[in-house]
């Protein structure tokens, strides 16, 4: 009878642990956060920035864009948003910053009960980023961020950078051999 009841023990355990979420890897790479801190310096968001602990494979914008280094990112970031990371406190910002779990970011999303008001807005809402996917020697990045907020609240859109100088900027198209600019997209909520 003891046997047996350990055994169900067991059994139940091993149960309740398969369904927990599967532990996601940490990004570790420094040039992912160099790159998600200069997107969070163009969209220069005001107050306490709060940002999702988990990637997000957006795949909304992942046409070829005529430019081999932009398309070799592009594909970088295909095969690293085949699973999700968890985002570290690495970003480098002078804003202060919070990584918001899913729990966390699940509660702000929702309405007030009281009052029914959202707790969030546009330009305080949670950024969430995809990986980052990286050109072969890594001075084309592309990634997709977007902010939430609640409801049928937020946008986001693609970004495209180079490393110039040490420094993440926009990339500029101006100097590819295709005169063709891709068309980027955007979205919102």
């Amino acid at each position: 009878m003891l046997r047996n009841l350990l055994l169900l023990s067991i059994t139940l355990a091993l149960s309740a642990q398969s369904k927990k979420e599967p532990e996601l890897n940490i990004i570790e790479d420094a040039e992912a956060y160099n790159v998600y801190s200069a997107i969070l310096d163009m969209e220069k968001p005001k107050g306490e920035l709060l940002i999702a602990d988990t990637t997000v494979p957006f795949n909304q914008c992942l046409d070829p864009h005529s430019d081999e280094p932009v398309d070799a990112a592009i594909q970088d970031y295909k095969k690293a948003n085949q699973n999700q990371w968890h985002v570290g406190y690495h970003f480098v910002s002078t804003q202060p910053y919070k990584l918001l779990s899913r729990k966390e970011a699940n509660t702000l999303l929702q309405r007030d009960r009281r009052t029914g008001d959202w707790s969030l807005s546009p330009y305080n809402g949670i950024h969430r980023f995809s990986a980052v996917g990286f050109s072969a020697n890594k001075t084309i990045a592309f990634v997709e961020m977007d902010v939430v907020c609640g409801g049928l609240c937020g946008h986001g859109h693609p970004y495209i950078l180079q490393k110039k100088d040490g420094k993440w900027e926009r990339y500029d198209f101006r100097w590819t051999k295709r005169t063709q600019v891709p068309v980027i997209c955007s979205w919102a909520y």
